[in-house]
């Protein structure tokens, strides 16, 4: 179940950062949002900003239904990859270039992840599970250190 939970996260974290761009450059065609019924026509009318509505909002639906599955104490920092992944996805969407500290951030947010996910589905509630989190800890300070 934590698994599923931590997969729910990524694709929840992912959804709600890309739908949030995928809205912001809809907005470059668009008025300044107001309450007037025209207004709100436009936006409704826009393909773009409606995919970015339902990937906002459904990512909003996956990560509350994986804090359903497990703590916020595992939800809460594995949502951080939703970041790293929303740098490659303006990479190659919005064709921004990555400098090389840009890139190492997103592997070890991605590594970070994983690192989170597997101590938490090997060693639920365990000393193990604690010595496994500080040992991973280490090896991230190690390396932000390098950097």
């Amino acid at each position: 179940m934590t698994a599923l939970a931590v997969l729910l996260t990524v694709l929840g974290s992912a959804a709600n950062n890309i739908g949030k761009v995928l809205q912001k450059e809809a907005t470059k065609d668009l008025p300044q949002l107001s309450l007037s019924k025209a207004v709100m026509r436009r936006y409704a009318g826009s393909r773009l900003w409606r995919i970015g509505l339902l990937a906002d909002v459904g990512g909003a639906l996956c990560l509350l239904a994986a804090l359903s599955m497990a703590p916020v104490s595992l939800i809460q920092p594995v949502s951080g990859c939703g970041m790293a992944i929303l740098a490659v996805f303006s990479h190659f969407y919005l064709r921004e270039e990555l400098q090389a500290n840009e890139r190492a951030g997103v592997v070890v947010a991605m590594a970070g992840t994983v690192g989170v996910g597997l101590t938490a589905e090997l060693f639920e509630d365990s000393l193990p599970a604690t010595l496994a989190s500080l040992g991973l800890l280490c090896g991230y300070g190690g390396v932000f250190a390098l950097l």
